[in-house]
């Protein structure tokens, strides 16, 4: 029984250690490109849809492989997917992957007029394949390319300089924009040399003839001896004219040419509505004080460049004004008119007790500005150096007149303006004629005292 039992014992440790030299079995994974049999590093490898690992630099990935099939996916971008099942007795796996087929779009542009290129003619070629295409109304075409893949790209089209290029191709589609030299077509660019901005309207001039003028990009386009020495002059009023001598080459498409401003002055003229200079005014362009009114009422804008200004007219006591100017057009005179501005003066209305007096009506100048409030206060606005009547009437009260002029820039302190209350002449009346009624019995009176004493002397002289 004990030999029994020794034999059992021994039979279940092969048993185990069968079992763990099967579960040890390991795969070695190497992943290929399926062109030039280069490694491919970093692709992702999944075991029954679970993700196990990266493929290392040399392409690589070691995988314990266990019992029964293994369902494997690999991936890697610019690559198709790789999938297969491998027998877990399997110690190495060589996985070759196809290079993804993608698309290159080409599109053509003329380099002056920025216009496609129809028509043009494209050839393609890689260490494996060629092909070629001709670009359409758009100046665009497609080839079928394969990531990861050196090209070589060829373009030709009529009246434009041939052009060539190499392009390397990623894991993704890619596009690629060129533009073609012509031939026989040169650009001129103009910019103003501060702000950079297109110059419109500047003549171009070579070896003595005009070619035209630049348009609103501050371009023109225009045919050109090449390989030729040439004189150009670029003029535009308000700018000093550049002078060139040039030898253009084939290769050269475009001149670009920035004029300098030729400083300008300006005169801004301020008046009142009576049309009265204003003196002392001062005049801001982008925010800076630059000149101020003389007793003419005339500031000087000095050395600025031809262009629109946004300028501002400002004196105490008068409103602003914003306006816009342009001084690229030959004018220089700019008139300004500034009114008056007005001031907050605030009118407490009271009785001779001191009392505030509401609802009472306030008039400037036989105008209505308006009634107090219960505190017997009214705010209103008064024009800066005119002269104001001040009319305040109320029922039972005698109409008060105040007179009020604030000069220029001063502030306003509160006016407080006192009602006296009106005599009722009817109630005068009333008490007068009571007194008189009064009077006149009391006059009865006496005399009927009077009569009675003169009877009584008759009867003792009797």
């Amino acid at each position: 029984m004990k030999a029994s039992r020794i034999r059992f014992l021994f039979a279940l440790l092969c048993v185990i250690a069968f079992c763990s030299a099967v579960q040890a079995t390991n795969l070695l994974i190497t992943v290929q490109d399926n062109l030039d049999n280069t490694s491919i590093p970093h692709a992702t490898v999944y075991l029954d849809g679970a993700n196990v690992g990266l493929t290392n630099n040399a392409g690589q990935f070691l995988l314990q492989s266990g019992q029964g099939d293994l369902n494997l996916l690999i991936t890697m971008d610019g690559y198709n997917d790789w999938a297969g099942t491998v027998s877990g007795n399997t110690t190495s796996l060589s996985v070759t992957m196809n290079r993804r087929t993608l698309y290159l779009n080409v599109s053509l542009f003329d380099s002056n007029t920025l216009e496609p290129v129809s028509g043009a003619s494209l050839f393609l070629t890689s260490a494996n394949s060629s092909q070629t295409a001709v670009t359409d109304t758009t100046g665009a075409t497609s080839f079928g390319v394969t990531s990861f893949t050196l090209y070589s790209l060829n373009m030709t089209a009529p009246n434009y300089q041939p052009r060539s290029d190499t392009i390397e191709v990623d894991a993704t589609n890619q596009n690629v924009q060129y533009w073609l030299l012509s031939q026989n077509q040169y650009s001129f660019i103009v910019r103003d040399q501060n702000s950079l901005a297109p110059v419109t309207g500047a003549s171009i001039t070579v070896n003595s003839v005009l070619l035209g003028t630049t348009d609103a990009r501050g371009i023109l386009v225009a045919a050109i001896n090449r390989n030729t020495p040439l004189t150009i002059k670029v003029e535009k009023t308000g700018y000093q004219t550049v002078n060139q001598f040039l030898t253009i080459s084939t290769n050269e498409a475009v001149d670009s040419v920035t004029l300098t401003p030729v400083p300008v002055n300006g005169f801004v003229f301020v008046y009142d509505p009576q049309n009265q200079p204003i003196s002392g005014a001062d005049v801001s362009v982008n925010g800076t004080v630059v000149a101020t009114t003389t007793a003419y009422g005339r500031a000087t804008l000095q050395n600025l460049v031809p262009g629109s200004y946004a300028i501002v007219v400002s004196k105490t006591g008068y409103t602003p004004v914003s306006q816009q100017i342009d001084l690229s057009t030959g004018t220089s005179d700019f008139p300004v008119v500034l009114t008056l501005a007005t001031v907050s003066q605030t009118l407490f209305v009271q009785d001779s007790d001191q009392k505030n007096i509401a609802e009472a009506t306030v008039l400037l100048n036989g105008a209505v500005a308006g009634t107090t409030d219960p505190h017997g206060q009214l705010d209103t606005q008064l024009t800066y150096s005119t002269s104001y009547n001040i009319t305040v009437t109320h029922d039972g009260y005698l109409p008060q007149t105040v007179q009020q002029e604030v000069p220029l820039g001063n502030t306003t302190t509160p006016l407080t303006i006192t009602l006296q209350k009106n005599t009722d002449w009817g109630f005068v009346t009333l008490i007068g004629i009571g007194i008189l009624i009064v009077l006149f019995l009391y006059a009865i009176i006496r005399m009927a005292r009077h009569r009675n004493r003169h009877h009584a002397v008759k009867r003792n002289e009797i």
